[in-house]
């Protein structure tokens, strides 16, 4: 169960810094947009620290990416890498 928790936070992370990019936003400027240090951005891209849903609907907002998004690039993607993870154990 924590594997599964990491890889999903490490799957949000990627996300979320892959939508930061393309945006052409610095982690500090997203951290002054949503008043959070660029450390902590740092550590949400990371997948080092989980993210709250408040938080997450804020960043998908600022980040111009809706919940669509997220849970085809991210939750889909995150079902199979669960699936896989089952078959080896």
């Amino acid at each position: 169960m924590i594997k599964n928790r990491i890889l999903l936070r490490q799957e949000i992370g990627d996300f979320l810094r892959s939508a930061r990019r393309s945006k052409s936003l610095t982690g500090i400027q997203l951290g002054k947009m949503l008043h959070v240090s660029q450390q902590q951005i740092s550590r949400y891209e990371r997948g080092e620290t989980s993210i709250n849903i408040e938080t997450l609907d804020v960043l998908l907002k600022v980040l111009d990416m809706d919940w669509a998004d997220f849970f085809f690039k991210v939750m889909a993607n995150y079902s199979t890498e669960i699936a896989e993870t089952k078959l080896y154990r």
